[in-house]
């Protein structure tokens, strides 16, 4: 039933809809294919699958097409409807011109009132005729005008396959690829025999297209080591030896397919219509074109889907392939697709070309195939065999198929390998394209990264933030990346710290926290509740209104009981030494927070949690909508210092971070370090607290702490 309803839809998809001039449209993809084309958007982050399977009939195919099959590589004809069928024999003449110069004729014998005309350029309006004899005078019984639609030109060549043209593709610019230029297929003779595939009715129609050469990608034994091709005497032929190493994957960077442009670039500076087949036309002829697509700027899923849309033929297994086997024909399907995961053949996969590609220098894939096809490849078995096309040339053969000038370049200010600047410093890129009459000369900007640097419209590009990244400058087909660094700045350290009415000296050197402010991006030792490093997702760098300050870290308002909106970080620390650690904090609302629960710092052994009580608590500080200094000093008890900020955000109580660092400090030798020391951070009253920086409410003998003081009650 599949089969037989594809029919149904393949023959009415011929038939004429009307275009908004009012004229009769016909679209030239037959129904699958145009699915195809519309439906699918191929991933380029992802080359491990194909779409074109649901596109797919049951295997294996009749692939004569007029038997029990269906060819989905043919595409549809215009079929016209005539009013009167005439009692003779007529010639039905179609041509872009009123004067029908350059016809497609089609023989309507006597009775037919309705005729197919095939192989038309999608897209174009074309006239048409009837004409006959009548006693001596050619006499037009009627005439008329319809317009092409769709995009692929699939051609319908008797006793050859997968042939299409190569135009219609969107390239540079949103310039269409010319049509008529390349036609790529399967080959036209049996492999090793001067026996022709094609026949006379298929020659007469590659030749009424234009074709004036042959482009052979199989060696020249299996062409029968022909002189001139089967087409004609007339028409030249050029056979790449050794083609089956042009695949850009496992063979080196493929030299064969480089050849294979070179020469297609000759002939089409001839003036000449070119034929390009391998076997098949799927990966020989395949690598070939996607160079040729590549380089008119064609988008990855487009160059997926001219790969893949050899798959559609179903019938490249001639009878010395084996076509009795459907397995065969299923993995042959598969293979001819991006990838089949079955197939362990690397050569044979588009997304090893792609990712071999890929490796080359330049920011898009357009540039990395000019850079491929300018620098030249050579074989990966140690030959000496190298070939490379002059850049003239390949800019002649992108005008000549797209019409667009290529963006060589674009100049900036003049920097080393990275433009330094200063925080809050605004410069210039000054960006000029060379050459000045590319076709697309208007520049764009990108930053990689807003909060670090922000670029306008004209390229003055400002520093907000500290850390590199990278500013795109964009014209046409052509990216230049400038890497731009801002000079990262720690977490200012305290030369000395005042305790208890002493100084104390900080040991720089032994600075424990390296990113202590924000500018760091990568948010280095900090995590969330779960345990993984900090996202962005609940935190976000905010700008000070001072340049100078930087960037701090901002909670997002979205409390979570939970803690998964949690920041925390932790420090090894050694026993018994002498600590400062502090940050500043504040609340972004302006709402006072007294002593905060939520805001813990303290110190635990390996094994403990947040909440063991062994845990000692250094502190927890109030704060509100000014930035406030936290400060404490402590002689270690355990061998880890935590952070843990837990349920952030709540009731719109949004909390800012910055400036953390931890040093030792140089305490005198004669420092009686056997009891730990701990100041509360900066009290604002008259409370009284005990060496552990515990509050004492009724204090009884002992040493105490009082407005950061040390005082004895006897």
């Amino acid at each position: 039933m599949r089969k037989i309803y594809s029919l149904i839809v393949l023959s009415l998809f011929g038939l004429q809809a009307f275009s908004q001039s009012g004229l009769p449209a016909y679209c030239l993809e037959n129904e699958t294919v145009h699915r195809y084309l519309t439906e699918v958007q191929y991933d380029p982050a992802n080359y491990n699958y194909s779409l074109i399977r649901n596109y797919c009939y049951d295997m294996p195919w009749d692939w004569q097409g007029e038997g029990n099959g269906v060819r989905l590589d043919k595409p549809a004809p215009v079929g016209l409807k005539l009013t009167n069928a005439l009692g003779t024999d007529a010639l039905l003449y179609v041509s872009e011109n009123e004067e029908f110069t350059d016809s497609v004729v089609v023989a309507v014998a006597a009775g037919v009132d309705s005729v197919n005309v095939w192989n038309l350029i999608p897209g174009r309006t074309y006239n048409w005729k009837l004409e006959y004899d009548n006693a001596g005078v050619k006499t037009v019984a009627e005439s008329g005008r319809f317009q092409t639609t769709g995009t692929l030109r699939m051609l319908n060549i008797d006793g050859i396959y997968n042939v299409r043209d190569m135009g219609g593709w969107e390239g540079l610019g949103g310039h269409k690829i010319r049509y008529g230029a390349i036609i790529r297929g399967s080959r036209l003779n049996v492999n090793n025999s001067s026996t022709k595939i094609i026949t006379p009715a298929g020659i007469a129609e590659l030749r009424r297209i234009g074709v004036t050469a042959e482009l052979d990608m199989r060696n020249k034994s299996n062409a029968a080591n022909a002189t001139s091709s089967f087409l004609g005497s007339d028409i030249p032929i050029y056979n790449v030896e050794n083609a089956y190493n042009s695949r850009i994957a496992t063979f080196g960077d493929a030299p064969q397919s480089i050849e294979g442009m070179q020469q297609l670039i000759k002939w089409l500076k001839e003036g000449r219509t070119v034929y390009m087949h391998c076997s098949v036309g799927a990966d020989r002829t395949g690598t070939v074109a996607f160079l040729v697509g590549a380089l008119c700027g064609m988008s990855e899923d487009a160059l997926c889907k001219e790969f893949e849309l050899t798959s559609f033929s179903g019938d490249w297994i001639e009878n010395e392939r084996d076509p009795g086997n459907p397995e065969r024909l299923i993995r042959q399907r598969d293979y001819t697709g991006r990838l089949d995961p079955n197939d362990n053949n690397n050569s044979y996969k588009f997304a090893s070309m792609i990712d071999k590609v890929k490796s080359f220098p330049g920011e898009t894939m357009q540039q990395k195939v000019y850079y491929h096809l300018s620098t030249g490849a050579k074989p990966n078995n140690g030959g000496t065999l190298a070939r490379s096309i002059p850049a003239s040339d390949l800019d002649w053969l992108i005008k000549y198929l797209v019409d667009y000038t290529c963006v060589k370049d674009i100049t900036t200010i003049d920097y080393d390998l990275i433009l330094e600047m200063e925080y809050g410093q605004s410069v210039n890129l000054n960006a000029q394209v060379t050459p000045a009459n590319a076709t697309e000369t208007t520049l764009t900007y990108v930053s990689a990264d807003t909060n670090i640097v922000k670029v306008s419209a004209d390229g003055t590009v400002t520093a907000v933030g500290r850390g590199d990244t990278k500013v795109s400058v964009m014209a046409g087909n052509f990216v230049k990346v400038v890497p731009i660094s801002i000079p990262l700045k720690e977490a200012t350290l305290p030369t000395s710290v005042k305790f208890l009415e002493e100084t104390y000296n900080v040991k720089a050197e032994t600075s424990k926290i390296k990113d202590g402010s924000f500018e760091y991006m990568t948010l280095t030792n900090w995590k969330n509740a779960a345990g993984t490093a900090l996202s962005k997702d609940n935190f976000e760098l905010k700008a000070y209104p001072q340049a100078a300050d930087g960037v701090y870290l901002e909670s997002k308002a979205d409390g979570d009981a939970t803690s998964e909106a949690s920041i925390r970080g932790e420090w090894v620390i050694t026993k018994n030494k002498t600590y400062v650690f502090g940050y500043r904090v504040k609340n972004s609302t302006d709402k006072v927070t007294t002593e905060n629960e939520n805001l813990k710092v303290f110190m635990i052994k390996n094994t403990l949690g947040d909440n063991d009580a062994s845990a000692v608590v250094l502190g927890k500080p109030s704060y509100d909508g000014n930035w406030k200094e936290v400060q404490y000093v402590f002689t270690a008890q355990a061998n880890r210092l935590r952070i843990l900020f837990t349920h952030l955000s709540q009731d719109g109580n949004n909390t800012c971070f910055d400036n953390f660092y931890l040093a030792e400090l140089d305490v005198p030798s004669g420092y009686n370090a056997v009891e730990p020391i701990i100041e509360p951070a900066k009290p604002a009253d008259d409370r009284i607290f005990n060496l552990s920086g515990q509050e004492v409410v009724n204090p009884g003998k002992g040493v105490y702490i009082r407005n950061g003081k040390k005082y004895i009650i006897k």
